[in-house]
């Protein structure tokens, strides 16, 4: 589906603010959630989504949420045209699913050479094939922590049927990736104190 969940919102949210990026990119970009997350931090970040769905592209606007949109498919970018290629922040929400595994490691390999992080979001053991006839939305690859192993990260978060990992990108960064987990925590803590009182109610 071209939502996303928003369950790691907040979290991903105080990431970005911390970050402070100057280029943004969306993978998968759907509706344009994660795309009115950051203009909603700051307007001046430069932001770029890639969407394989042309009708995505038309029925949610995207093209006012983003600065550039990309009407191609997210396995197209680990191509020439694109190694030169530098984003402070990218965003991979609800995509590495639709992606062949080997797509995706692909992906994630080229990616990591080519920014400072790698916000990772994806639904675990979530049924979807075809959405309304688009196929793209169809979930035919499985990830998990260890697929992520050879990056330096975040553990994994966990909440309800979602994952989120942060993966250190190679460009230069002076932010610890220690300074993300914390994020993460403080967020899990939140949530579990919510949970306390919700059940004690």
């Amino acid at each position: 589906m071209p939502y996303s969940s928003f369950v790691f919102n907040g979290a991903i949210m105080e990431i970005i603010k911390l970050v402070q990026p100057k280029t943004f990119l969306d993978l998968g970009a759907g509706a344009g959630k994660y795309g009115s997350i950051v203009k909603e931090i700051d307007q001046s970040i430069e932001t770029t989504a890639v969407e394989i769905e042309k009708d995505y592209i038309e029925k949610f606007n995207l093209r006012s949420i983003y600065n550039q949109v990309w009407n191609i498919s997210i396995a197209k970018i680990v191509q020439p045209e694109y190694f030169d290629l530098i984003f402070d922040v990218i965003m991979i929400g609800d995509t590495l699913e639709h992606l062949k595994k080997s797509d995706g490691i692909n992906l994630l390999n080229f990616l990591i050479y080519r920014c400072r992080w790698i916000i990772v979001e994806f639904p675990h053991r979530y049924l979807q094939n075809a959405v309304d006839g688009y196929t793209s939305e169809a979930h035919i690859s499985v990830w998990a922590e260890n697929d992520f192993s050879l990056f330096e990260r975040t553990r994994m978060c966990a909440k309800d049927t979602q994952r989120l990992i942060i993966l250190r990108g190679y460009h230069e960064n002076n932010i610890p990736v220690k300074d993300i987990e914390f994020i993460l925590k403080k967020h899990e803590r939140k949530e579990n104190k919510n949970r306390r009182l919700y059940h004690s109610a």
